[in-house]
Protein backbone atom coordinates (compact mmCIF):
# COMPACT_ATOMS: atom_id res chain seq x y z
CA UNK A 1 0.00 0.00 0.00
CA UNK A 2 2.68 2.38 1.38
CA UNK A 3 4.75 1.54 -1.84
CA UNK A 4 1.67 1.81 -4.11
CA UNK A 5 1.74 5.57 -2.36
CA UNK A 6 5.00 6.60 -3.29
CA UNK A 7 5.02 5.34 -6.51
CA UNK A 8 1.89 7.34 -7.17
CA UNK A 9 3.19 10.49 -6.20
CA UNK A 10 5.93 10.13 -8.95
CA UNK A 11 3.61 10.02 -11.35
CA UNK A 12 3.38 13.20 -12.14
CA UNK A 13 4.23 15.12 -15.38
CA UNK A 14 7.07 17.44 -13.81
CA UNK A 15 9.79 17.81 -16.87
CA UNK A 16 7.44 16.45 -19.58
CA UNK A 17 7.98 20.02 -20.95
CA UNK A 18 11.68 20.32 -20.80
CA UNK A 19 13.65 20.33 -24.31
CA UNK A 20 13.93 16.62 -25.27
CA UNK A 21 17.06 14.90 -24.93
CA UNK A 22 18.54 13.17 -28.61
CA UNK A 23 19.66 9.67 -28.43
CA UNK A 24 23.07 9.15 -30.47
CA UNK A 25 22.48 7.04 -33.92
CA UNK A 26 25.03 4.42 -32.45
CA UNK A 27 23.85 3.92 -29.23
CA UNK A 28 20.50 3.37 -30.72
CA UNK A 29 22.12 0.91 -33.72
CA UNK A 30 23.60 -1.14 -30.74
CA UNK A 31 20.68 -1.17 -28.65
CA UNK A 32 18.48 -2.31 -31.68
CA UNK A 33 21.34 -5.16 -32.66
CA UNK A 34 20.98 -6.71 -29.25
CA UNK A 35 16.80 -6.87 -28.96
CA UNK A 36 16.67 -8.09 -32.53
CA UNK A 37 15.46 -11.47 -31.32
CA UNK A 38 12.50 -11.40 -28.80
CA UNK A 39 9.60 -13.11 -27.45
CA UNK A 40 7.21 -10.95 -25.91
CA UNK A 41 4.51 -12.83 -23.53
CA UNK A 42 1.93 -12.63 -20.72
CA UNK A 43 0.78 -15.56 -18.35
CA UNK A 44 -2.86 -16.32 -18.55
CA UNK A 45 -3.29 -16.32 -14.52
CA UNK A 46 -0.97 -13.51 -13.07
CA UNK A 47 -2.50 -14.13 -9.92
CA UNK A 48 -1.47 -17.81 -10.18
CA UNK A 49 2.02 -16.60 -12.46
CA UNK A 50 4.60 -14.54 -10.95
CA UNK A 51 6.48 -12.70 -13.47
CA UNK A 52 9.67 -12.87 -11.36
CA UNK A 53 9.61 -16.28 -11.27
CA UNK A 54 8.81 -16.71 -15.15
CA UNK A 55 11.91 -14.67 -16.44
CA UNK A 56 14.23 -16.35 -13.74
CA UNK A 57 13.07 -19.84 -14.30
CA UNK A 58 12.46 -19.86 -18.03
CA UNK A 59 15.82 -19.87 -19.66
CA UNK A 60 17.09 -22.53 -17.52
CA UNK A 61 14.35 -24.97 -19.09
CA UNK A 62 15.18 -23.83 -22.46
CA UNK A 63 18.79 -24.69 -22.38
CA UNK A 64 20.22 -22.32 -24.28
CA UNK A 65 23.23 -19.62 -22.93
CA UNK A 66 22.59 -16.42 -23.16
CA UNK A 67 18.68 -15.94 -22.71
CA UNK A 68 17.67 -13.05 -20.68
CA UNK A 69 14.39 -11.82 -19.81
CA UNK A 70 12.83 -8.98 -18.39
CA UNK A 71 9.45 -7.27 -17.05
CA UNK A 72 7.42 -5.02 -19.40
CA UNK A 73 4.36 -3.15 -18.21
CA UNK A 74 1.39 -4.48 -18.55
CA UNK A 75 1.98 -8.12 -16.54
CA UNK A 76 4.05 -8.74 -19.82
CA UNK A 77 7.31 -10.05 -20.02
CA UNK A 78 9.90 -10.26 -23.09
CA UNK A 79 13.17 -12.91 -23.49
CA UNK A 80 16.05 -11.68 -25.73
CA UNK A 81 17.86 -14.55 -27.67
CA UNK A 82 21.33 -14.29 -28.99
CA UNK A 83 20.06 -15.55 -32.49
CA UNK A 84 16.83 -16.20 -34.22
CA UNK A 85 17.52 -20.09 -34.32
CA UNK A 86 17.57 -20.42 -30.09
CA UNK A 87 14.00 -18.43 -30.00
CA UNK A 88 12.49 -20.15 -33.58
CA UNK A 89 13.45 -23.49 -31.07
CA UNK A 90 11.76 -22.47 -28.22
CA UNK A 91 8.14 -21.40 -29.96
CA UNK A 92 8.24 -24.41 -32.12
CA UNK A 93 8.71 -26.54 -28.94
CA UNK A 94 5.81 -24.94 -26.95
CA UNK A 95 2.98 -23.54 -25.88
CA UNK A 96 4.88 -23.52 -22.44
CA UNK A 97 3.33 -23.12 -19.06
CA UNK A 98 4.03 -21.67 -15.73
CA UNK A 99 3.26 -23.04 -12.35
CA UNK A 100 0.28 -25.50 -14.28
CA UNK A 101 -1.34 -22.71 -16.18
CA UNK A 102 -0.71 -21.46 -19.72
CA UNK A 103 1.61 -18.58 -20.72
CA UNK A 104 0.67 -16.78 -23.92
CA UNK A 105 4.43 -16.67 -26.72
CA UNK A 106 5.10 -14.44 -29.50
CA UNK A 107 7.74 -13.42 -31.87
CA UNK A 108 7.72 -9.47 -31.25
CA UNK A 109 8.85 -7.30 -33.97
CA UNK A 110 9.10 -3.48 -34.49
CA UNK A 111 5.47 -3.82 -36.42
CA UNK A 112 3.96 -6.60 -33.54
CA UNK A 113 0.34 -6.42 -33.07
CA UNK A 114 -0.22 -6.28 -28.72
CA UNK A 115 -3.89 -8.21 -29.94
CA UNK A 116 -1.74 -11.64 -31.29
CA UNK A 117 -0.96 -11.59 -27.08
CA UNK A 118 -4.24 -13.37 -26.96
CA UNK A 119 -3.33 -16.76 -28.65
CA UNK A 120 -1.63 -20.06 -27.77
CA UNK A 121 -0.76 -22.24 -30.55
CA UNK A 122 -1.78 -26.01 -29.74
CA UNK A 123 -1.60 -28.88 -31.53
CA UNK A 124 -4.72 -30.53 -31.38
CA UNK A 125 -5.70 -34.27 -31.74
CA UNK A 126 -8.68 -35.10 -33.60
CA UNK A 127 -10.85 -38.56 -32.55
CA UNK A 128 -13.37 -39.79 -34.64
CA UNK A 129 -13.58 -38.60 -38.16
CA UNK A 130 -15.28 -41.72 -39.84
CA UNK A 131 -12.44 -43.05 -41.82
CA UNK A 132 -14.44 -43.24 -45.31
CA UNK A 133 -14.60 -38.90 -44.87
CA UNK A 134 -10.28 -39.03 -43.58
CA UNK A 135 -8.72 -36.80 -45.88
CA UNK A 136 -6.04 -33.96 -45.36
CA UNK A 137 -8.90 -31.20 -46.46
CA UNK A 138 -11.62 -32.53 -44.07
CA UNK A 139 -8.86 -32.08 -41.36
CA UNK A 140 -8.16 -28.66 -42.18
CA UNK A 141 -12.36 -27.75 -42.62
CA UNK A 142 -12.65 -29.35 -38.89
CA UNK A 143 -9.50 -27.30 -37.64
CA UNK A 144 -11.14 -23.85 -39.31
CA UNK A 145 -14.20 -24.78 -37.53
CA UNK A 146 -12.21 -25.10 -34.54
CA UNK A 147 -10.16 -21.37 -34.38
CA UNK A 148 -7.68 -19.58 -36.51
CA UNK A 149 -6.13 -22.67 -38.32
CA UNK A 150 -2.53 -22.66 -38.63
CA UNK A 151 -1.09 -25.99 -40.09
CA UNK A 152 -2.45 -29.47 -40.72
CA UNK A 153 -0.13 -32.46 -40.07
CA UNK A 154 -1.70 -35.12 -42.46
CA UNK A 155 0.00 -38.19 -44.45
CA UNK A 156 -2.32 -41.11 -45.11
CA UNK A 157 0.62 -43.27 -43.76
CA UNK A 158 1.17 -42.09 -40.61
CA UNK A 159 -2.58 -41.44 -40.19
CA UNK A 160 -3.25 -44.71 -40.87
CA UNK A 161 -1.33 -46.26 -37.75
CA UNK A 162 -2.67 -44.04 -35.25
CA UNK A 163 -6.46 -43.22 -33.68
CA UNK A 164 -6.43 -39.64 -34.27
CA UNK A 165 -5.84 -36.73 -36.86
CA UNK A 166 -3.60 -33.61 -36.22
CA UNK A 167 -4.39 -29.96 -36.61
CA UNK A 168 -2.61 -26.67 -35.26
CA UNK A 169 -4.72 -24.04 -34.58
CA UNK A 170 -3.85 -20.52 -32.90
CA UNK A 171 -6.27 -20.85 -29.64
CA UNK A 172 -7.75 -17.53 -28.53
CA UNK A 173 -7.92 -17.53 -24.77
CA UNK A 174 -11.35 -15.25 -24.95
CA UNK A 175 -12.92 -18.63 -25.56
CA UNK A 176 -13.52 -21.65 -23.85
CA UNK A 177 -11.93 -24.95 -24.76
CA UNK A 178 -14.02 -27.33 -26.38
CA UNK A 179 -13.17 -30.72 -25.77
CA UNK A 180 -16.31 -32.45 -27.93
CA UNK A 181 -18.22 -30.84 -30.86
CA UNK A 182 -21.45 -32.45 -33.24
CA UNK A 183 -20.30 -32.35 -37.29
CA UNK A 184 -22.42 -33.65 -39.85
CA UNK A 185 -20.41 -35.77 -42.70
CA UNK A 186 -23.79 -36.73 -44.00
CA UNK A 187 -26.48 -34.08 -44.00
CA UNK A 188 -28.65 -34.82 -40.70
CA UNK A 189 -26.27 -36.88 -39.33
CA UNK A 190 -24.10 -35.97 -36.11
CA UNK A 191 -20.92 -37.03 -35.53
CA UNK A 192 -19.33 -36.50 -32.26
CA UNK A 193 -15.66 -35.49 -32.70
CA UNK A 194 -13.28 -35.48 -29.53
CA UNK A 195 -10.43 -32.91 -29.08
CA UNK A 196 -7.17 -33.52 -27.44
CA UNK A 197 -4.94 -30.34 -26.72
CA UNK A 198 -1.24 -31.40 -26.42
CA UNK A 199 0.42 -29.71 -23.85
CA UNK A 200 -2.31 -28.30 -22.58
CA UNK A 201 -2.26 -27.48 -18.98
CA UNK A 202 -4.68 -26.08 -16.14
CA UNK A 203 -7.71 -24.74 -17.38
CA UNK A 204 -11.38 -24.37 -15.67
CA UNK A 205 -13.28 -27.53 -15.95
CA UNK A 206 -16.89 -26.27 -15.42
CA UNK A 207 -16.61 -23.39 -18.79
CA UNK A 208 -13.56 -24.52 -20.13
CA UNK A 209 -11.44 -20.89 -19.96
CA UNK A 210 -7.73 -20.92 -19.84
CA UNK A 211 -7.92 -17.65 -17.92
CA UNK A 212 -9.25 -18.57 -14.37
CA UNK A 213 -9.98 -21.45 -12.44
CA UNK A 214 -12.73 -23.24 -11.68
CA UNK A 215 -13.07 -21.78 -7.94
CA UNK A 216 -13.68 -18.64 -9.87
CA UNK A 217 -15.58 -19.64 -12.69
CA UNK A 218 -18.58 -17.17 -13.12
CA UNK A 219 -20.88 -19.99 -13.79
CA UNK A 220 -20.31 -21.83 -11.13
CA UNK A 221 -19.82 -19.09 -8.60
CA UNK A 222 -20.80 -16.03 -9.56
CA UNK A 223 -17.96 -14.13 -10.60
CA UNK A 224 -14.27 -14.36 -11.23
CA UNK A 225 -11.59 -13.59 -8.59
CA UNK A 226 -9.96 -10.21 -8.16
CA UNK A 227 -6.38 -10.20 -9.95
CA UNK A 228 -5.93 -6.93 -8.49
CA UNK A 229 -3.20 -8.14 -5.82
CA UNK A 230 -0.66 -9.21 -8.57
CA UNK A 231 2.40 -9.08 -6.74
CA UNK A 232 4.67 -8.14 -9.70
CA UNK A 233 4.98 -4.77 -9.20
CA UNK A 234 5.65 -4.45 -5.64
CA UNK A 235 9.22 -5.44 -5.55
CA UNK A 236 8.94 -8.66 -3.21
CA UNK A 237 9.87 -12.15 -4.55
CA UNK A 238 8.50 -14.19 -2.19
CA UNK A 239 6.20 -16.01 -4.47
CA UNK A 240 9.42 -16.56 -6.91
CA UNK A 241 10.66 -20.20 -5.50
CA UNK A 242 6.88 -21.95 -5.23
CA UNK A 243 6.68 -20.92 -8.99
CA UNK A 244 10.22 -21.78 -10.19
CA UNK A 245 9.50 -24.97 -8.50
CA UNK A 246 6.40 -26.33 -10.80
CA UNK A 247 8.02 -25.39 -13.99
CA UNK A 248 8.43 -29.27 -15.43
CA UNK A 249 7.64 -28.11 -19.17
CA UNK A 250 9.85 -30.16 -21.18
CA UNK A 251 9.83 -31.50 -25.23
CA UNK A 252 11.98 -34.49 -26.16
CA UNK A 253 8.81 -35.58 -28.66
CA UNK A 254 6.10 -33.74 -29.59
CA UNK A 255 2.89 -33.73 -27.69
CA UNK A 256 4.60 -35.18 -24.81
CA UNK A 257 5.37 -33.42 -21.57
CA UNK A 258 8.62 -34.79 -18.97
CA UNK A 259 7.81 -34.47 -15.38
Amino acid sequence: MAANLRRGFQNINLGADDPPVQVPDYVINEAAAENRFIIIGRPVMPRRQNIRAIIATLPRNWGHEGVHGRLVEGRRFQFVFPSEETSEMVLRRGPWAFADRMLIMERWTLAFNPLMLNFIPFWIQIRGIPFQFMSQAVVMHIGRALGMYMEVDYNPEVTARREFARVRVNWNVDEPLRFQKQFQFTQGVNTLLRFTYERLRGFCEVCGMLTHDSGACLIQNGGPANDDDDDDDSGNDEGQEEGANTVLERVDAPGIIIE
